[in-house]
């Protein structure tokens, strides 16, 4: 039972983070669009602020694509939400990433829903391109999930009588 439990917890702080996310990143799209000049503005020599609107993906890649990428970023957020239904994370830095991928997704979701385009914003020097918080949230989710694939392993202590065991040759 206590696995139940732990695995209904994960998915509800997983979405609940997730919502988070969503509703920060929406909250400072708002906040750039009502205080950003409209020229954009600079701030020291790496970020570079400006109202982007972009229909495609990075760097605006698809852009005369906007129906096929709103199509196809709804089915990878709703992927990515039906895996962690079905198989909650069950370390903290799991429960993060998924939930920086659910939020950012679905933030991104949201913009190309109401504006038909991504709200981008923010570009930091020196790379060429402008992105958002979604956009970061993103990342960091998926840089979290890589470094996690590529850590060692180690076997897992098995009692006897787990499930698992008969599956276990020897």
């Amino acid at each position: 039972m206590a696995s139940r439990a732990h695995a209904r917890r994960a998915r509800l702080v997983t979405f609940g983070l997730g919502l988070v996310v969503t509703a920060v990143d929406q909250a400072i799209k708002l906040i750039v669009d009502a205080v950003l000049p409209w020229g954009g503005a600079t701030i020291g020599p790496v970020f570079t602020l400006q109202r982007v609107s972009n229909p495609g993906v990075n760097f605006g890649l698809f852009s005369d694509h906007p129906a096929p990428i709103l199509i196809i970023t709804v089915a990878i957020g709703v992927g990515f939400a039906a895996y962690v239904a079905a198989r909650p994370p069950q370390r903290w830095w799991l429960v993060a990433a998924f939930a920086l991928l659910l939020g950012g997704a679905f933030g991104n979701v949201i913009d190309r829903l109401r504006f038909g385009a991504v709200f981008d914003y923010l570009n930091i020097a020196p790379f060429v391109g402008f992105l958002n918080f979604a956009d970061l949230a993103i990342g960091a989710g998926l840089i979290v999930l890589v470094a996690d694939s590529l850590r060692e392993r180690r076997p897992t202590a098995r009692l006897p009588g787990d499930d698992d065991d008969a599956a276990l040759p020897g």
